[in-house]
């Protein structure tokens, strides 16, 4: 009786140890901060709410506490955002190009803050890992997949003059990267294309996006690649207005008007985010590295939206982007850079 008590009570204590050690490590993964540092606002159904999907995904996943700070595109509010964040957070998600100077002066003052910078570089800081995109590629399948479709007269409203467009958000070094790999696939495809391109001037004002796309619709483009953020709303209206096509951008973006938005050049922002989180929780982040996102590793590609959903795009046109896109992979189609 003795004996069985004694086996009874050990087996309680080492289950009871097994509970409290699990519990701990769920508290341990829990415990991390994450704040969420954008230079515009959520909203943008794109960028910035991307990067958001992406926490919210480790924080169903690996129960992290987080919090988003926004600046709505305010210069003034880039430095004490990125304080707060970094007051808050264990790591601090720094997305927007805008911050590539202040982050820099920021982080030296937290250095046990891991930073994650997201679509640009910043070399020589430990406590700063940046991730990049290779856009170019993603565009380039765009620009080929816009080529081919505009020489479909079969399909409504598209003219026979070849010529198609581009909306960019600021004239900045990774829309000019958009910009290249879009021109580039339409040429390669087919070099009488004409590609026109416009910018907007700014992420978050789907009124000059609008009045953008307009003007491009108006010189005869059939379908406009809006690679724009927010600004890319406007541009979807004038599709809509003009029952011409465009091409969204880093996210899925066709369930906003599948009767216009033929595809979207997706940039894996939530991928990616997630996947830095989940390095930090395993102790596996190379802190001060570069993680480069491009069509081999999934990082950008061409979404097509779902089955349900009416698909303008021929199923031939799209066997011909995903032999361009294992071409690129494999190194025979080198696809140019703006940097």
């Amino acid at each position: 009786m003795k004996k069985f008590l004694f086996l009874t009570l050990a087996l309680f204590f080492i289950c009871s140890s097994a509970v409290i050690l699990e519990t701990e490590a769920v508290q341990a993964e829990s415990e991390l901060k994450v704040a969420l540092v954008v230079s515009g606002g959520l909203g943008d159904r794109s960028f910035y709410d991307s990067a958001a999907e992406g926490v919210e995904w480790a924080e169903e996943d690996f129960g992290i506490d987080s919090r988003v700070l926004e600046c709505r595109n305010d210069p003034s509010l880039f430095r004490d955002r990125l304080i707060q964040g970094s007051m808050y957070g264990d790591v601090v998600i720094v997305v927007g190009f805008e911050f590539y100077d202040v982050v820099q002066t920021v982080a030296p003052e937290f250095p046990e803050v891991e930073y994650i910078y997201v679509d640009n570089t910043i070399e020589d800081q430990a406590n700063i890992t940046s991730i990049v995109y290779k856009e170019n590629e993603g565009s380039f399948l765009a620009g080929a997949l816009a080529a081919m479709m505009t020489t479909k007269t079969e399909v409504p409203n598209i003219t026979a003059e070849k010529i198609i467009g581009m909306v960019g958000g600021m004239d900045i070094p990774v829309i000019r990267n958009f910009q290249v790999g879009y021109q580039e696939g339409a040429k390669y495809v087919d070099s009488e294309t004409k590609v026109e391109t416009v910018f907007a001037g700014d992420f978050e004002d789907p009124a000059q996006g609008k009045e953008s796309a307009l003007t491009l619709f108006s010189q005869g483009a059939d379908i406009v690649f809006a690679a724009a953020g927010k600004t890319g709303e406007g541009v979807f209206q004038a599709a809509g207005e003009k029952d011409n096509y465009v091409i969204g951008v880093d996210a899925d973006q066709r369930y906003i008007n599948p009767e216009v938005i033929i595809a979207s050049v997706v940039k894996a922002v939530n991928v990616s985010v997630y996947e830095s989180i989940e390095r930090i929780i395993a102790d596996e982040l190379n802190s001060g590295s570069l993680y480069t996102y491009g069509l081999e590793e999934e990082g950008v590609y061409i979404g097509y939206g779902t089955e349900e959903m009416n698909q303008i795009v021929p199923a031939e046109i799209k066997e011909k982007v995903q032999v361009i896109k294992e071409q690129i992979i494999s190194g025979e189609i080198e696809v140019p850079t703006a940097y």
